[in-house]
This record gives C-alpha cells, structure tokens and sequence, in this order.
C-alpha cells in the first residue's frame, strides 16, 4: 500500500469523524456567536450583558477573539460553515501528527494518527477547544523541530501564544509544554557539562509576557488558573475537569497512546534524552486529572510513542486502513450530506427561544445552563438569563450556583427563590431537565402558567404576563412528525406513514422520523425498508431512545461497535 494510500485513508477517516452530528442543545457554540455578534455590533464589551443576576458587572473575555472571527463566519455560511471549519481544523491537525511521524512506518503513523484522531473526536464541538487541538499540534511541532536543532521556529512562539491565549485560555498548556521542553533541554545539557542555550529560556517569557497582552491584562490569565485549581461548586459540576473513568469516551485510547509515550520515553531516557520522560510523565499526570487535559495534551505525546510493526503486521494494517477509508467514505457520501442536516434540529429549544425572544426587553427568564447559550443568541441581550457562566459569576460568586441547581432541580425552596430573584419565565427543555419537580411545581402554583408546551420543552410565564405571548407555528418537519400520531393510533397506517416521509422532505437527517418509519415497516415485514430507515436513525442520532429494541426486533443483534461499521452501507 502506497504511501499517499496511507494518508488518503486517514484524511477520510478523520474527515468522517469530524462531521459528527451537531446537538442544538450544546450551549457554548451560541454562546460564543452571540458573544461575537455583540463584539461586531457594540465593540468590546467589559461588563456582563446577558444576566439579570449580575448585569453591568465585569465580563471576561477569555475567548473573544474566536467569537469575533466566528461571528461573520457564520453570518455568510451558516451552520454549515462552522462544521467545515472545524473538520478543516481537525484534518489539520491530523496533518501535523503526520509530520511529525514522518519518519515512521506508513501503517505507524496511521495507527497512531488514528489514535489521536479517536481522542480527538469526542471533543468535536463548535467552540475554542476545538481550535486548541489544532494549534497544540501545531506547538508541539514547532517545539520537535527545534528539539532538532532548527532553534529559529522557537521565535515564532511568543506571536502565536498572543493569538492562541486571546483565542482559547488552553493556551496556557502551550506554556506548559514550552517550560517542560525548556527544562528537559537544560537538563540534557548539563548531563553532558555544556551550558545551556538559553533561547529556550528567553522565548518561554516571552511566551508567558504575550498571555497578557489581551484586553483584561493578569485577570484572563489568573481567573482560568484558579478556576483549576481551586475546588468550587462550578468544578464539581462541569463534566469536562473531571478526572476521567475507564468509562469516559477516549481514555482507554488515551491511556494506550500515554502507555505507547511512557515506553518510548524510557528508550529515548537510555540515549540520555530527558525531555521525553518529563512531558510524558506531566502530561499524563494532568491527562488522568480532567477530560479536557485527554484531548487536548494527547498530541503532546506522539512524537516519542514506542510503536515498531514486523513487516508482515504492517501490511496487515492495510486491511483495516482500506476498509475504514471504504466504511468512512461510504459515510460521507451517504449520510453526512447535506452537512446542513448534521445539526439536530429536533434538540432546539426553537420555538421556546422565538416566543420568549417576543417578550418585553428585560424579561427575566430562567433557563438550564445547558440552553441557555441559544436563548442568549436569540434574545441579542434584549431579555436577561439568570446565569450566562461567562462572567465573575464563575470565578466570584460561587454561591449563585447552588440557587440555581436549587431551582432547576426543583428543590423544597425553588419557588421561593424564583420569587426572590423575580424571576418572570422559567423555560423547561425536556432533553436536558426532564424529570425535574420544579415543572410539577410551577404547574401547581397559581402565580405561573404555561404558555408554551411541545416536544423540545415547555415555557412557563408570570400569570400577569401571559397575554403577552402568542405561540409561534411549528416548524414544517415537525408539524408533519406529530401529525402521524393520532393517524397511526387511529389504524390509518398509510397515511401516518406519508406524514413522516413528508417531514423528512424539509429535515431529511431527522432521526426520530427514521425510527418511527423504521417501526413501521418492521411491522408490516418490509425488512430491507426498515433496516435503511434505522440505520439512518442511528448515524443521526446514536443515542435516540430505543434504537436497541427496534434492531432486535428486526432480527439485527450485532454490538453496536461492529453495528457502526455497516450503518452507512444498510442506509443507502
């Protein structure tokens, strides 16, 4: 298998991973593009904009510079273009772990690649850390080839934290990275009784002097350090600082990539190279503290992984490589196309964010952290959240989290609190707080009522305010989705089965239009039908209820891991 085979195979691999299916409930990436429309409309804004809790009050802007290059990215292409930009960042990261194994066997590099690029797909969302993977690729590359003795790329370091550090506060790990290189460099020197070269030294303050050359000086910089290091309500919440479980997506391969590193450091250790086993040995200490440190410190220890292939295993790895390049091609053609249909429309709060984006300027509404970013895109700062958690609120006020778990969880002082904070709508997303007491609560009180109920969710008001909200239409594909309910239940089967197909017309990647049709004829013994329709269910939505039932009833008991692999074939 050619070289230029090997590389083909991974660019499409890693291409399909990237154009994963976009959940419209992922609060960062509105949150960012509603952050960049205010930068575009109102310059750079210092003070909080969005919550009632803490309105006027300082704002850090730790990513300003990603949402103010998002923003018109997305004012001329859309969705679609962020998705392509992120799958051009992702492949391009793939692209620099390839250089640096460009020494490597061909089926090295791409098992390796490989590796990488699993990490790296659970951590594919729309926002900063998704540029982070891309530019920690970049600094370890940067920072291999002076390793090498190319000591002039050391200078192209402290420009590039300035960009990097106002883009993402992960830039921080790049300094990291620089010190440990830095340290490992001078040990190695003295070990041999030479004097360091102290270019390393001189571009890692100037590295750490460009993190503060943003428009906060030292608080964007001290704010994200003490956020890691100091226990807060906040931390124990956010999945992504958590220390990683066996069960945790990516570990078991971060894991294997930090077992290949610390294999490698120990042989490069015997040539008297020190720098290997002081950034394996940190960065796998900070890989099994937090999720986040996973994905983006993984990079970091490529270039030193023990991975040697007898020759006959080499070409035995062309066999998946091309099956994989085949299944993820496949995939691309098939089911990621049009990317528009990539982003789950159905998890929207749409018509909640319409009819309370209606609203008088300076509602008050409550909203779960986890919506709230596209609620804060749909109001433009008109109507007020109570947490945007973008704000000293994170950093400051750690107990305004505990009044807000309080109410979303609808716990004994819920409604008290509401009252206190005059809170004038509570929005009820069903995907991310079904369940919660608080909706049977509202329902209950007399001073609330609600104005808006649908399948994304529910919008209860102020029983004073209710006249002042008109229920907006329902999108086409899902006014045509409900309507084969009651004709199904009805026995008019065919009719329900038009309905589904006809919401499909205007949202062709609809997974629950798929399962239901794929219910369907399973029923009615249309087994090739049902199999297209839930394969496309599946590759649109993995974790749509119920998915596993309907495969057995249709006689398909395969692990959903080898299941995977024959999605895109079974949906064409």
């Amino acid at each position: 298998m050619a070289r230029y085979g090997w590389w083909l195979s991974a660019a499409l691999i890693v291409l399909n991973l990237s154009l994963a299916p976009i959940p419209g409930v992922e609060t960062d990436i509105w949150w960012h593009l509603a952050a960049g429309q205010r930068f575009w409309q109102h310059g750079l804004e210092l003070t909080d904009p969005y919550s009632f809790t803490e309105a006027g009050q300082p704002w850090v802007r730790i990513d300003w510079l990603f949402q103010a290059l998002l923003y018109p990215i997305y004012q001329r292409g859309g969705l679609p273009a962020l998705i392509w930009l992120r799958s051009a960042s992702l492949l391009s990261g793939a692209a620099l772990v390839a250089f640096l194994l460009r020494r490597r066997a061909p089926a090295e590099s791409w098992l390796l690649i490989m590796l990488v690029a699993t990490i790296w797909s659970y951590s594919i969302s729309l926002r900063p850390a998704a540029a982070s993977l891309l530019l920690t690729a970049l600094w370890v590359t940067l920072l291999e080839l002076s390793r090498q003795g190319k000591q002039r790329w050391l200078w192209v370091l402290p420009p590039l934290m300035c960009f990097w550090f106002n883009l993402h506060v992960a830039g921080l790990a790049g300094i990291l990275l620089l010190g440990l290189y830095a340290l490992g460099h001078t040990l190695e020197r003295a070990r041999e009784r030479l004097k360091p070269d102290w270019i390393w030294w001189k571009v890692l303050v100037l590295s750490f002097l460009a993190t503060f050359l943003n428009p906060q000086g030292w608080k964007t910089v001290y704010y994200p350090i003490h956020f890691l290091f100091v226990r807060s309500p906040w931390r124990d919440i956010i999945l992504e600082v958590q220390p990683p479980q066996w069960s945790t997506p990516g570990t078991w391969q971060a894991r294997l990539l930090l077992a290949l590193s610390l294999v490698g450091a120990a042989q490069a250790w015997k040539r008297r190279e020190i720098t290997p086993l002081l950034v394996t040995l940190v960065s796998g200490y900070l890989m099994n503290s937090a999720i986040r440190h996973e994905y983006q410190l993984c990079v970091a220890l490529v270039p030193w992984a023990a991975l040697t292939l007898p020759g006959a295993l080499r070409w035995l790895c062309a066999l998946p490589a091309v099956l994989l390049a085949v299944q993820a091609l496949a995939s691309l053609l098939i089911l990621r196309l049009p990317v528009a249909g990539l982003v789950r429309r159905e998890s929207f709060s749409e018509r909640l964010a319409t009819l309370t984006a209606q609203a008088p300027d300076g509602l008050r509404v409550f909203v779960d952290m986890n919506t709230a970013g596209y609620f804060l895109h749909r109001f433009e700062g008109r109507q007020k959240v109570f947490l945007d958690t973008r704000t000293d609120q994170v950093y400051l006020l750690p107990s305004l989290l505990p009044d807000h778990q309080e109410i979303w969880t609808g716990g004994e002082r819920a409604l008290q609190l509401l009252d206190q904070y005059q809170v004038q709508a509570v929005v009820n997303n069903r995907l991310t707080s079904e369940g919660s007491p608080l909706w049977v609560k509202l329902r209950g009180s007399s001073d609330w009522t609600c104005v808006l109920s649908d399948m994304v969710g529910e919008l209860y008001v102020r029983r004073e305010l209710a006249d002042q909200f008109q229920e907006p239409p329902l999108p086409a594909y899902l006014r045509d989705y409900l309507k084969a309910f009651p004709l199904e239940a009805e026995g008019r089967i065919y009719e329900a089965e038009a309905a589904w197909l006809e919401s499909l017309k205007d949202y062709p990647q609809f997974a629950l239009a798929h399962q239901w049709l794929g219910k369907l004829w399973t029923a009615q013994g249309k087994r090739d039908q049902a199999r297209r329709a839930l394969a496309r269910a599946e590759a649109y939505h993995a974790a749509t209820p119920g998915l596993e039932e309907d495969w057995k009833r249709l006689g398909i008991t395969y692990p959903r891991w080898l299941r995977s692999f024959f999605l895109p074939f079974w949906a064409r």
